[in-house]
């Protein structure tokens, strides 16, 4: 993709981000009315023809607060317990109590709309069916993780509590009690029910009466043509898997994936096969460059970027072979979301994205494309951005803090970004002690967690079918794909935190300290350092 054609899809985003999010407080104050779309490009202060190319009406609006929702829900799977399936569907059903909270009103009013299946917004209409296979996406991950999950197939189990979790989510729509303790109580019921029926989920009986509850769900449920695609999306995964970035401690799973390594990214892996679509992937990525010296050659993109690049077309290039229509790997720069907290400018930031742009550009790359918080607001500044980005969509600093203490992979996402803090802060203040610049960085870490997460949750509303990608080390069974961007010294090392060494071995990402002191030489290219050499 052209600068100039990349330009202009981020304009697009921008006015679509501005009357989905008009929609959505219009949705929440008046619920579903014919004129929506109307009122939310009024409101957005967008034309309504213009309007109309990224929603064709009301509907629209309502599915992409559906994909929020399953977005949501996808993020919370590796916080459930490990346990039984009823342990972890209860887990599930409160997780997405608790995420719809405040939409009550809105849902409630939409009931009659969600129960007309020839209605476009119907629950089980055709329209609706990726949101429900993302859901089930969810489903599958809470039976694969259970201590007591079938054996066999678990499709039937599945789709049957997929089938119960609607009726516990309608009955909750209605439900007026104090806390809604009908609803809560019906969850465990369901959970009680689980707990009697757990013992017996891999025998002959238990299979036979799953097979034929799910008589009545599959029908309803799953499209006739799911297995054949269900194939070709995990021989897709299977490809990206080989460039995983997994978390310590991931187990079997590094070596052979498993099935709850594919649960989530299936349904929307075959969102776009079957539409016959490029399958997008989105990556926040290529923020701006450490400003440690010891890591890093200087403050603009070098051979470290352009390798990474290149590492990144490939793996559009490996899933084309696999899917005609290719991949779309959209690139979103995270620099001015958190650049007040590392010590960059955004003046920096800037220039060091419009080099990444231009790099894609030099390459003629067919798979690239680039994104940044500035594509979504008009006339306010970055100072501005960052703070309506935390104010519309981040979780408090308390929330991230009791989350490290509750959640391994929390903890180890907490435990690295503050290393990485403290090492670049110690570069940039040598007049402090290290247990300073640590007390120091341990708050910011915090921050940076807050921000990076709040911007996924952006991205996840901008791109609500796109897999995600991430350069941070993810576990196994995340919704996010922890990706390598090449060959490097440790699984946290990303371009932008280091060098790119050549070496009889081929080229390896590391940083710059490391590699003078194995007498690694810096090459310049027009007067400026590119990458390191080994003599």
């Amino acid at each position: 993709m052209n600068v100039e054609s990349s330009e202009d899809a981020s304009n697009e985003i921008r006015l679509r981000h501005r009357v989905l999010n008009a929609a959505m407080l219009l949705l929440a104050r008046d619920g579903l009315t014919e004129d929506l779309l109307f009122r939310a490009a009024k409101a957005a202060d967008c034309p309504l023809e213009k309007a109309k190319t990224f929603f064709r009406s009301a509907v629209d609006l309502v599915l992409s607060l559906y994909a929020r929702f399953a977005a949501d829900l996808e993020a919370r799977v590796v916080e459930f317990p490990t346990g039984t399936v009823s342990e972890r569907f209860e887990a599930m059903m409160n997780a997405k109590f608790k995420i719809v909270a405040e939409h009550r009103e809105t849902l409630a009013a939409l009931t009659a709309a969600l129960l007309d299946p020839r209605g476009k917004i119907g629950a089980l209409s055709p329209h609706t069916e990726v949101i429900r296979a993302r859901v089930q996406g969810v489903l599958d991950a809470v039976i694969t993780g259970a201590s007591d999950g079938p054996d066999a197939d678990s499709d039937a189990l599945k789709r049957t509590l997929y089938g119960v979790h609607l009726g516990l989510m309608m009955l909750w729509c209605q439900d007026t009690s104090h806390d809604s303790q009908s609803a809560r109580r019906a969850i465990s019921l369901v959970c009680d029910l689980l707990r009697m029926f757990g013992p017996f989920l891999n025998t002959s009986e238990a299979e036979q009466t799953l097979s034929r509850v799910d008589g009545v769900f599959r029908p309803l449920l799953e499209p006739s043509d799911d297995a054949e695609y269900t194939q070709q999306a995990i021989a897709i995964l299977r490809r990206l898997f080989q460039h995983r970035r997994l978390e310590r401690n991931s187990g079997e799973c590094v070596e052979e994936p498993c099935p709850q390594c594919f649960a989530l990214h299936l349904p929307r892996l075959k969102y776009f096969l079957r539409a016959n679509l490029p399958i997008h992937l989105v990556l926040p990525a290529f923020p701006a460059k450490s400003p440690s010296r010891r890591k890093t050659l200087g403050p603009l993109p070098d051979k470290a970027e352009e390798l990474a690049l290149q590492h990144l077309e490939k793996i559009g290039d490996d899933i084309q072979e696999l899917h005609n229509p290719g991949a779309r790997i959209t690139i979103c720069s995270d620099g001015h979301v958190f650049s007040d907290l590392v010590c960059v400018s955004d003046k920096q930031v800037t220039e060091y994205g419009a080099e990444i742009a231009q790099l894609i550009a030099d390459m003629n790359a067919q798979h690239l494309d680039t994104f940044q918080m500035a594509n979504l607001y008009d006339r306010i500044d970055y100072e501005e951005m960052r703070s309506l980005l935390v104010r519309q969509y981040a979780q408090s600093v308390e929330d991230i803090q009791l989350r490290a203490e509750r959640f391994a992979h929390a903890r180890s996402m907490f435990n690295g970004i503050h290393r990485f803090l403290s090492e670049e802060q110690a570069d940039i203040q040598p007049e402090r002690s290290r247990t300073q610049v640590r007390k120091h960085c341990h708050g910011k870490a915090y921050e940076v967690i807050q921000r990076s997460d709040a911007w996924s949750q952006l991205l996840s509303e901008c791109f609500p079918m796109a897999l995600r990608l991430s350069i941070h080390p993810q576990h196994p069974h995340s919704e996010k794909i922890g990706m390598l961007l090449g060959r490097a010294t440790n699984a946290w090392l990303t371009p932008w935190h280091g060098a790119a060494v050549q070496t009889a071995d081929g080229w390896m990402l590391v940083k710059r300290e490391e590699a003078e002191e194995r007498g690694a030489q810096v090459v310049y290219c027009d007067g400026r350092p590119m990458y390191l050499e080994m003599t």
